[in-house]
């Protein structure tokens, strides 16, 4: 089989930097309800890409946010930790496309509780929420591209690579993605297909982040930038390793926090 390797850049649209035009990429997001994976099927978009979206959970308020993520194209009403429901919504989508060349993945179920009051529900319902429906989504996507190169992309919290008091079940599952990461970056490498990780700071939508002025919050003080992320901030990277001139970079976890986990 011959890999595709970006060496002679595509041709692009008027105005698009060789490489990063992503005219013809067919991309499927999963959890396009969460703000940041919203702005970022926007500029995939904007990139000249088709996108297909499903939710991440199934309650009312993640699939009101899903249709209007979708704007009228295809779209999926999924739990993640079902991975029959995850594969069954992956080919409908697929078939609406005409293919699959990108998948994302942002998985957010959000946990907070001290160990001694996390009970085992706690424990399968977060872990499947998150990491299961990422090796899920991968799964299903990987199944569609049959051998073909692509582009595998999670989206995660902060507390993926830094362990805040209270969140231990919630940043368990999501530090495993980037063990996931890792790995599949290894498999699929021979194919062609890259697979690569984005762990997005502190953002105007973090629960509990508290007001945005510096004066008064003592979370955004350990900030560098002296400010919350927005959620478009992680969008114009995500564009890029969806595109061609991301095919040389793949087991890499990028972080769009202002700096903060540097800093902490």
């Amino acid at each position: 089989m011959s890999l595709q390797n970006p060496v002679t850049p595509p041709e692009v649209s008027e105005g698009r930097l060789q490489g990063f035009d992503l005219a013809g990429r067919r991309v499927i997001v999963y959890g396009a309800e969460k703000p940041v994976a919203s702005a970022i099927v926007d500029a995939l978009r904007e990139a000249g890409a088709n996108v297909g979206v499903t939710s991440a959970n199934t309650d009312g308020t993640s699939l009101f946010r899903l249709k209007k993520a979708a704007a009228g194209g295809p779209n999926e009403s999924v739990d993640l930790s079902n991975g029959t429901n995850v594969q069954v919504a992956t080919r409908k989508i697929s078939k609406e496309l005409g293919g699959v060349n990108v998948a994302i993945v942002a998985p957010n179920l959000y946990h907070a509780a001290p160990i001694r009051k996390t009970l085992d529900a706690d424990i399968q319902r977060v872990l499947m929420g998150n990491l299961g429906g990422t090796y899920a989504a991968f799964r299903s996507a990987t199944r569609e591209l049959r051998g073909r190169p692509g582009r595998l992309i999670a989206v995660l919290d902060a507390t993926a690579v830094r362990g805040l008091t209270n969140l231990s079940i919630y940043s368990a599952a999501q530090s495993g993605v980037i063990g996931l990461v890792r790995s599949l970056s290894q498999e699929l490498a021979p194919t062609g297909t890259t697979v690569n990780a984005i762990v997005v700071g502190w953002t105007d939508s973090t629960p509990g982040r508290g007001p945005s002025n510096v004066d008064e919050n003592l979370l955004l003080r350990f900030i560098p930038m002296r400010r919350f992320g927005e959620a478009a901030d992680a969008a114009p990277l995500a564009v890029y390793l969806a595109s061609e001139a991301s095919g040389y970079i793949t087991g890499q976890t990028i972080q769009v926090d202002g700096g903060v986990l540097k800093h902490l």
